[in-house]
């Protein structure tokens, strides 16, 4: 070490180091920090700064000053946001709409909120260690959980694309899997954030934790192709017969995707009231998100006059977010694996480019899943309710009745007999769409 090293500084921080059994510089912050005040009261700011330098390099790096205006103005944008997608939800529950991944785009955006106001509390002390630990996780977490339930839209479109596949318990059974496996990366990433900081760790246990670290960006940064990979496979395997001959069960009711569109009150109701009516194929068939160019068999209600509800928009809206997860997944990982301590950091430390990234990109992610208007292109009816789930048809006439005439795909074979002690027959397909069907996972 340097012979400028040798300051008044350094000495007191080595003599710290020395009676902890002399850990790997950069860990133990908050220990440190307590023997700090116990010695000397008040930490010097000089103290502050010469330990801020031997912190190993974050995405952002660590607050100042500078960064008190650009940290509210964030935590403005996204308090705009909060109120925007609460009222969506309001309005929506007022109505009897229940999409409850709005809920998600509520709570990430109180995430950030919290993580960019504690920025600006965390910059006027660098030594309170648990102010900045919480601000860095409420700001990383939160686009782990946008990537997750963009997932589940993609998976919305690949069961639109592919019903048939999409409500099978194996391909439920690998999503359901790989959310399992998310939860895990989650943990892992809020572990190896904070144990360097809260403990003194040893060369090779530091090195290990960094290695952690490095494992865990890598996996967030594939998470985010999931669900890019997801549509891809639902339009490059084209829909299959099975697909085609399945009934689906659309909301019907959803008129348009406008920014200003709320859908009639009760319409979700009272179209669940229509299947009472109804036989045991639409009253099983496979819930999917609105549109008018589908390919299937559509359970239809009073009206299908929905207009041009095409999903080009929706498709883009999954590419776009998907883009800036990946990029903001990508540059975190970079400071991770260089592992440099903050006073050598590159420029991929720079706060600026934070800011772009998880700022104001997703800020204006998150305001295109409102004007966009997520919650009515990526809605699926609710689950029909047990007591009409649990009908069973009596009897049932060879003889279509005028709401099931464009719908009923029962042939002779599939009718009831005479004999009521029977129990109706259906296609093997039919079969195994019931089987499918109660598998499904429902959010």
């Amino acid at each position: 070490m340097g012979e400028l090293n040798y300051t008044a500084t350094h000495g007191i921080m080595q003599l710290l180091r020395y009676q902890q059994n002399y850990p790997a510089l950069g860990t133990g912050q908050l220990v440190l920090g307590n023997q700090a005040r116990n010695l000397l009261g008040p930490i010097p700011q000089v103290f502050v700064d010469y330990q801020a330098m031997y912190q190993i390099n974050i995405f952002g790096d660590y607050p100042h000053k500078k960064d008190v205006i650009p940290s509210a103005i964030f935590v403005g944008v996204f308090a705009f946001l909060f109120i925007l997608h609460t009222i969506i939800f309001i309005i929506n529950m007022s109505r009897g709409h229940y999409f409850w991944i709005t809920l998600t785009y509520i709570i990430y955006c109180a995430l950030k909120i919290i993580g960019f106001s504690l920025r600006i509390v965390w910059q006027r002390d660098l030594s309170i260690t648990a102010i900045g630990l919480t601000s860095e996780v409420m700001l990383i977490i939160p686009s782990i959980i946008l990537v997750s339930f963009n997932l589940i839209l993609a998976q919305r479109i690949f069961t639109w694309r592919h019903p048939v596949g999409g409500s099978r318990k194996l391909f439920w059974g690998v999503m359901l899997t790989l959310y399992a496996i998310v939860l895990g990366v989650v943990a892992m990433t809020i572990m190896a954030a904070f144990f360097p900081y809260i403990h003194l760790l040893s060369e090779a246990h530091y090195k290990q934790f960094i290695k952690v670290n490095q494992t865990s960006s890598v996996l967030v940064v594939l998470y985010t192709l999931t669900a890019i990979s997801l549509l891809g496979l639902s339009y490059f395997f084209k829909p299959t017969r099975k697909d085609e001959n399945l009934y689906t069960y659309q909301p019907w009711w959803i008129e348009s995707f406008h920014p200003f569109y709320f859908v009639p009150k009760n319409a979700a109701k009272n179209a669940e009231e229509t299947f009472m009516k109804r036989n045991h194929n639409h009253r099983h068939a496979v819930r999917v998100i609105a549109a008018t160019h589908h390919h299937y068999n559509m359970v239809e209600g009073l009206t299908n006059q929905r207009g041009s509800l095409t999903h080009n928009v929706s498709l883009t809206i999954v590419c776009i977010s998907t883009f800036v997860l990946f990029i903001g997944s990508l540059l975190r990982a970079v400071p991770v694996f260089q592992a440099r301590y903050a006073k050598d950091s590159s420029a991929f430390c720079n706060p600026i480019a934070m800011y772009i990234i998880w700022g104001a990109a997703e800020g204006l992610l998150v305001f295109i899943y409102a004007v966009g208007r997520v919650d009515l292109r990526f809605y699926r009816p609710d689950r029909l309710p047990a007591k009409v789930r649990s009908i069973i048809t009596a009897e049932q006439s060879v003889d279509q009745s005028s709401i099931d005439t464009e719908d009923e795909y029962f042939d002779d074979e599939s009718e009831f007999t005479d004999d009521s002690s029977r129990l109706p027959k259906y296609e093997d397909a039919h079969e195994r769409e019931k089987e499918d069907n109660e598998s499904e996972f429902h959010f």
